[in-house]
């Protein structure tokens, strides 16, 4: 669980100093369901980790699940490297 921590204490702090790149795929889905900086930012900051997985390109990808500041559930999949990149950004369906 440190690892996790550390993970999303660099993702966090990545996101606050504007060092991330939101991938176009993750900005549609934004768009689509309604979900803004703020609520990725909610996630980072108080949300947890539900997987953990290597992709295609030998880089981990991370999900974490946490809620919007109308407590509605969403879940992010990024990427820490130099930079955060958001992947994909969903709303849980109630």
């Amino acid at each position: 669980m440190e690892q996790f921590e550390g993970v999303r204490k660099k993702a966090l702090e990545l996101f606050q100093q504007e060092k991330y790149l939101i991938a176009d795929h993750a900005l549609e889905r934004m768009i689509e369901r309604e979900i803004f900086y703020e609520d990725i930012e909610s996630v980072l900051r108080c949300g947890s980790f539900y997987s953990q997985e290597l992709d295609k390109w030998g880089d981990i990808r991370y999900g974490m699940q946490g809620a919007d500041s109308d407590n509605k559930r969403v879940r992010i999949t990024f990427i820490v490297k130099e930079m955060l990149v958001v992947v994909t950004v969903i709303r849980e369906q109630e």
